[in-house]
């Protein structure tokens, strides 16, 4: 069985590759083909045994980096400490983004690593895909591989203090509800196995693993935005959709010869479509201004029951000459992020949103100690 990630030869009826961790592809000589994935429970005669997954109980071939029945990492060892209690979030005019609950939004798209601890130079937003912010860490702590960490991971707490450090110690790690390095169960937003970091060359990544919620960054700088992109705004997810010809006027209505008598027209551009948790659209901001701001209070679309939008919180400038939009954020105290596709490189220091939890990724000196 050949890994389309790594091209690792792997043992015929192998479930996931042996050197990268990847799920790989049903054919005619794999076991699993067509069938559900197992509920993994370890064993009893294999707990504790060195050559058994700890995960699953099955049988591990020395040298194995990962288990070819449930992909867990071999070399791992895990250790559970007790639960961090939640803080209380002070008084504030915009409180920090992470009591609330998060919404699901559309799914998108989702790559592989390698290398040495330094990050790389900071490359501009707009080469790669958009994304993301959020809340406290898992209410059980997610297990921390030994070794010595070469990146880390902190969570964000509800009062925008540092909560949970998850030490990075390989060149992928996973993160997910059920399945993965990194395990967050008390988050239902997650999918069972939703986002890897990994890192390939001088660059790290973090790849969506076509979850169902997706993964979120938060933008450092302005960046475009295409027709289909969901941004994160307070507790807003907004799906923005450029109108096509038909869309952007239809015109003066008449019935029986006499015009419809209504507010002025006015052309429209692009809208902004509010999701919420039933997984439909609810309410529709149309876009129609050179620049369209929004916020709690001083905006063009006002959403003025969010606590975590500020005043004037992000804005969107039209390009009317090259057909452009163009998102930025305007200094607010909780940020912007956009879900991006497939996968993103980060920089020490981004923010990323996956389901309600939120982290810092760091991999500069910081990240070692």
């Amino acid at each position: 069985m050949r890994c389309a990630g790594c091209s690792h030869d792997n043992p015929v009826g192998s479930v996931y590759c042996q050197h990268c961790g990847s799920r790989l592809p049903a054919s005619e000589g794999n076991a699993w083909q067509g069938a559900p994935t197992p509920a993994f429970s370890p064993a009893p005669s294999a707990v504790g045994a060195s050559n058994a997954c700890r995960r699953c109980g099955s049988p591990l071939a020395p040298g194995l980096r990962f288990c070819t029945e449930c992909g867990t990492p071999v070399q791992d060892s895990h250790a559970a400490s007790a639960p961090r209690p939640a803080p209380v979030v002070p008084a504030q005019q915009t409180p920090v983004a992470g009591s609330h609950v998060w919404q699901a939004a559309p799914p998108h798209g989702a790559a592989l690593a390698m290398t040495p601890p330094s990050c790389p130079p900071a490359p501009s937003i707009q080469d790669a895909s958009p994304g993301a912010q959020a809340p406290t860490a898992a209410s059980r702590p997610a297990e921390a591989p030994s070794g010595s960490p070469i990146a880390r991971l902190v969570a964000i707490e509800k009062d925008g203090s540092d909560g949970r450090i998850f030490p990075v110690v390989s060149e992928s790690v996973d993160i997910g509800r059920l399945e993965g390095d990194i395990l967050l169960p008390d988050d239902p937003y997650l999918s069972p196995r939703h986002a890897r970091l990994l890192r390939r060359g001088q660059t790290w990544f973090l790849r969506d693993l076509d979850s169902l919620n997706g993964c979120y960054i938060r933008i450092r700088e302005p960046v475009e935005l295409r027709d289909g992109d969901v941004l994160l705004v307070g507790q807003q997810v907004l799906r923005f959709e450029v109108l096509k010809d038909g869309e952007s006027s239809l015109g003066p209505a008449s019935m029986h010869g006499t015009l419809i008598f209504g507010t002025p027209e006015i052309p429209r551009v692009a809208r902004l479509v509010q999701y919420t948790t039933e997984g439909i659209g609810r309410d529709v901001h149309h876009v129609h201004r050179d620049e369209t701001l929004l916020g709690r209070e001083a905006a063009d679309v006002v959403f003025s029951d969010d606590p975590f939008l500020s005043r004037r919180h992000a804005a969107i400038a039209y390009d009317r000459s090259h057909g452009r939009f163009v998102l930025r954020d305007l200094g607010s105290s909780n940020g912007t992020s956009i879900r991006f596709r497939g996968e993103r490189a980060l920089l020490d220091g981004d923010q990323f949103r996956v389901g309600r939890h939120l982290f810092r990724f760091e991999c500069g000196a910081g990240a070692r100690r």
